[in-house]
């Protein structure tokens, strides 16, 4: 996996953060697309796209907030080879779509799994206990599921079950910061208990064990005219600038990135 950072602006949410200031990255305008936030039409979706097309390749996206989180359908629709999704998420994304023509933040896990040819499972970490009912019939066969209780107790042996189970030599990371406990991020949506740093751990040993082909993350806090200046924005700005530092830093090491070759470094 190569180590370019794109970044999508739906929002305006990484214009008040600076983790990605000191590096390389592609910068992609998406706030003149209407109707885009949680629910997105067909048309808007093949714009965003085309637009995602016309720029380098890149490995590591950050798409905004979790309201924007379909967008990991289009990043895993260029995937040519068998693989297999790991998602950190405190919920499942795996609700029917409202219509034909939307493709919404909560459908879009079932819409990879109905669509993508070489998507082959799918594990969910760190969702709420009662996600899993979530999930419909046609797919349970392709969705392991591990709630944020399960990985309190048994956080070593599950990592390594889900490294033993993953039936494809490479795998797509997508992470929503909601599946993190609320000191380390600050999203819109309810929130898991998963540490940053025990994300990132299990993380890791995925790329030890595994060809990462991709990565995305979303997970920004709302922000708008009406609460911009309010300290309680300004704190979760500053805490998910934070975290999407410590996760970007992380994978440029483990992608080898200012080495002359590419190897697996240590966090």
């Amino acid at each position: 996996m190569d180590s370019n950072v794109t970044l999508l602006n739906f929002d305006g949410a990484y214009k008040s953060q600076s983790f990605y200031q000191n590096i390389h990255y592609d910068w992609l305008e998406l706030e003149v697309i209407p109707n885009t936030n949680l629910l997105c039409e067909k048309d808007n979706l093949l714009l965003i796209d085309e637009k995602l097309i016309e720029r380098r390749q890149s490995g590591i996206h950050y798409l905004g907030s979790g309201n924007h989180h379909y967008i990991s359908y289009l990043l895993q629709s260029r995937i040519e080879k068998p693989y297999t999704l790991i998602l950190f998420d405190h919920h499942t994304d795996t609700l029917p779509s409202p219509s034909e023509e939307l493709t919404s933040c909560g459908s879009w896990v079932l819409a990879s799994l109905q669509h993508l040819p070489m998507l082959q499972k799918v594990f969910i970490i760190g969702v709420g206990e009662g996600a899993p009912q979530h999930i419909p019939t046609s797919v349970n066969t392709k969705v392991v599921t591990y709630t944020e209780n399960s990985l309190q107790s048994n956080f070593s042996s599950i990592t390594k079950s889900i490294i033993k189970n993953i039936p494809t030599d490479s795998v797509y990371i997508s992470i929503d910061k909601d599946v993190l406990d609320k000191k380390d991020a600050v999203t819109g949506w309810d929130h898991g208990t998963l540490g940053l740093k025990q994300m990132m751990k299990m993380v890791k040993a995925f790329f030890r064990n595994k060809d990462t082909i991709g990565i995305d993350v979303c997970g920004e806090y709302p922000v708008s005219p009406t609460n911009a200046y309010q300290k309680q924005t300004k704190d979760a700005i500053e805490q998910n600038d934070h975290a999407n530092g410590y996760i970007l830093e992380l994978i440029k090491k483990w992608t080898g990135y200012d080495n002359e070759s590419p190897v697996l470094l240590h966090a």
